[in-house]
């Protein structure tokens, strides 16, 4: 191309179009790196308050244990009981150190987290030691004191609980955050790139009108791509000057923002350890669903499953292995995930849900077994299993025709009543939940 032939409106448009494109795939690459950034953030907020509430657990099964090795050593004077006691201070001990550490971050939390220390403290030196020696010397605490114990132990549970609620609005706080920072992002994309679209119409319609008709189509065209549609296909221009290249550029940008997001909503919607559904995809599926199916008078069907045991088998082998065994289970569900009659998610930590679509309870039941099956043919080893020498899982399952006030939280609940069932029961079964009504 000669630009020199151009003259000097020419080379204006021309730099108007270089300097556009380079904007718009500029904005699309520092979009995408914030929201990249965002959902970063908001994984690793997760996951940190994953762990805190973990620690959180484990400090307080800590101080059961001391309590219940009390209890037992100073009803029964039996010695066998302050193992558990004297592990349990222990455990306390360290895990209200891990717990100060992992909360610095979450200022909030780390003020709640010290009140709770300090509450099973008090109960530790004021009452769960003092009881303990007492024993040891073969005297018998007075009412007051045994009340006393009891309410500090209570108050210790109040405080526990109080902080599982703070955990839960922090992890609002970061979700929302993270909402916020993508929303920015989006919103300063599409403004942006309707403000180059509408200056380059301008442009192009005062020196170009003999190809305004194509600009306007191209207007068009990148207007549906910034609104996320993607089906119109770019003008076609078959004169090799500056308005080819533009179109050739947007084509480029279509291309790159299809890709950018739809990689965007794999990762919203997909999780990325096993690369099933995400807990947050099937809350949003199944209350679609649960209508559909009201509307038709159809069976609706629910497995929920999880994996036996499975903080040990993390315990034992590490958390690569639990993540490798997740990997695994996932796999093995492929087969079953048929879309749209059949949709597989991961519904927790170690959690599955199976959704089924115009099956009946025989055809659900059906599967769940299937699914037990195939699990256990998997011979993953888990020696600490107390049930197998291979990780198993333990199945409920609801099934239901939606009708008049029935939420689809009704039908998580019968699954989850009968998973339940299932662990009380002895694990690695199906149960199916018995009340033909919910």
């Amino acid at each position: 191309m000669n630009l020199n032939s151009l003259g000097e409106l020419g080379n204006r448009l021309l730099s108007t179009i270089i300097v556009s494109a380079l904007i718009i795939v500029l904005l699309v690459i520092a979009s995408v790196a914030g929201v990249r950034f965002s959902l970063s953030a908001n994984i690793k907020g997760q996951q940190a308050l994953d762990s805190i509430e973990g620690s959180a657990i484990d400090l307080f099964k800590a101080l059961v244990d001391q309590e219940t090795g009390q209890r037992g050593y100073s009803l029964t004077n039996d010695e066998t009981f302050l193992e558990p006691y004297y592990q349990g201070t222990k455990q306390f001990s360290q895990n209200s150190k891990e717990l100060i550490q992992k909360t610095e971050k979450f200022p909030a939390l780390n003020k709640k987290a010290k009140k709770l220390i300090e509450r099973g403290q008090h109960w530790q030196n004021h009452y769960g030691k003092h009881l303990v020696e007492s024993t040891e010397r073969g005297e018998q605490p007075s009412v007051r004191l045994l009340n006393e114990e009891k309410e500090t132990l209570d108050d210790f549970r109040n405080q526990a609980n109080s902080f599982s609620k703070k955990i839960e609005d922090q992890r609002s706080v970061v979700r929302n955050t993270m909402r916020t920072r993508i929303n920015l992002t989006l919103t300063a994309l599409v403004v942006t790139l309707i403000m180059i679209i509408f200056i380059n119409l301008w442009i192009n319609y005062r020196l170009l009108k003999s190809v305004i008709k194509p600009i306007i189509e191209l207007s068009s065209c990148v207007k549906s791509y910034a609104e996320h549609d993607f089906s119109k296909d770019t003008p076609t221009y078959r004169k090799k000057d500056e308005l080819f290249e533009l179109i050739k550029n947007v084509g480029r940008m279509r291309t790159e923002l299809s890709m950018s997001i739809h990689s965007l909503k794999l990762k919203v919607h997909y999780d990325e350890l096993t690369g099933l559904y995400n807990r947050r995809y099937f809350n949003e599926f199944i209350v679609n669903e649960w209508e559909a199916a009201k509307k038709k008078s159809e069976n609706f069907s629910l497995i929920l499953f999880d994996i036996d045991h499975y903080k040990n088998f993390n315990d034992t082998y590490g958390h690569l292995a639990g993540d490798e065994c997740l990997r695994k289970i996932s796999e093995c569900l492929q087969p079953y995930n048929q879309e749209p009659s059949h949709f597989i998610a991961r519904y927790g930590g170690e959690e599955f849900a199976v959704l089924l679509l115009q099956r009946t309870e025989r055809e659900a039941l059906f599967m769940a077994e299937e699914i037990r099956k195939a699990i256990l043919n998997l011979k993953i080893p888990h020696k600490t299993s107390p049930i197998s020498n291979y990780v198993t899982v333990s199945i409920g399952v609801a099934s239901v025709v939606p009708t008049g006030e029935m939420m689809p939280n009704d039908i998580i609940s019968a699954a989850d009543q009968a998973l339940y069932y299932s662990k009380e029961n002895g694990r690695n079964q199906v149960t199916q939940y018995a009340n033909s009504v919910i």
